[in-house]
């Protein structure tokens, strides 16, 4: 009996020290320091709130294990609020990745450049401003916020990097800016409810996996412009039709495997492709991976025997047949 008593004092002894030691290492945390020579940082206990105030860049962090961490990452799992101020240009790579708790951003008039993986993870992120004199949102910068809920995108906005908004599940309607000409890599791959694409009509690039595991996508028009696509940007949507506009040169597989439309489960509900370009002038090998024996290809009449030639040897199936539009 008088063991098991000593055994239960030292389990409380042992969660009591524990308990002194967090509140003792909250109590020790920097609320304030400086980033650079410009910028200074500041986060609010009573309203979980981390700023920034200054000119310039925030700095690139790398969420490796090894690089060191900024002084304000000791806040990543308390932080519910971050308020970027005016003066500040760019939000350096992975500068606030992994801020587990924050709801709400604030990005200043401002701000021209979010590098990197700047947001990446961070689960709980609602709110959002993109800042009208925004140009570039960099790789990854929004993968995996899964409750983010989209705001329009400035008319000065030029690029959005490979899977910026990977994972982002709350989105069902996403419109590019004016100025898109590439849709990059895994742009929007994995975002469950995303039924709506507006792709702008300058665009004239459709990278490997741009729409990839999308569900909920059946409809997608590609822009008259389009000169390039990657058909593994389809994979894993409900897509019964998939139409190549008129100024399409280069059909590519994109798959890191060898069927650029994955395997039969990932398009089991397309059925027709067509193919109303003329100026074709390459199809990757295995571009058409995948399809099942229901689809059918169809080509413009006039380049039927040419562009069946060229789907044959890119290993289509003779099983799917190939029609005239």
């Amino acid at each position: 009996m008088e063991i098991k008593v000593r055994k239960i004092v030292a389990l409380i002894l042992c969660i009591c020290l524990c308990v002194t030691a967090i509140s003792a290492e909250a109590k020790t945390k920097k609320t304030t320091g400086k980033d650079g020579k410009y910028i200074t940082w500041n986060y609010d206990k009573d309203t979980k709130t981390l700023t920034f105030s200054g000119k310039g860049v925030i700095s690139d962090f790398i969420l490796d294990g090894h690089a060191p961490e900024p002084e304000w990452y000791v806040w990543n799992k308390e932080t519910e609020r971050i308020v970027i101020e005016e003066g500040i240009t760019v939000i350096g790579e992975g500068a606030f990745s992994d801020f587990v708790s924050v709801r709400d951003v604030h990005l200043p008039e401002t701000l021209i450049k979010i590098s990197g993986d700047a947001f990446n993870e961070n689960m709980q992120l609602k709110s959002i401003n993109f800042p009208e004199n925004l140009k570039n949102i960099s790789s990854y910068a929004f993968s995996g916020c899964e409750k983010m809920e989209l705001p329009m995108f400035p008319s000065k906005l030029k690029t959005i990097g490979e899977y910026a908004f990977c994972g982002c599940n709350k989105i069902k309607t996403f419109s590019f800016s004016k100025n898109t000409k590439k849709v990059t890599k895994g742009i929007l791959s994995e975002c469950k409810l995303l039924s709506k694409i507006n792709m702008s009509k300058n665009t004239e690039v459709i990278s490997e996996y741009a729409f990839s595991y999308c569900p909920q996508i059946k409809k997608i028009k590609l822009p008259k412009n389009v000169r390039t696509v990657t058909m593994s940007a389809f994979i894993g949507t409900s897509l019964k039709k998939i139409m190549l506009p008129s100024k399409v040169q280069v059909i590519k597989n994109g798959s890191h495997g060898n069927k650029g439309l994955g395997n039969g489960y990932e398009v089991k509900k397309l059925r027709i492709i067509e193919i109303h370009t003329k100026k074709l002038k390459k199809i990757e090998k295995n571009s058409f991976g995948g399809l099942s024996r229901k689809a059918v290809i169809k080509v413009p009449k006039t380049k039927k025997k040419q562009y069946t030639k060229m789907l044959r040897k890119s290993g289509l199936s003779k099983k799917i047949k190939i029609k005239s539009l």
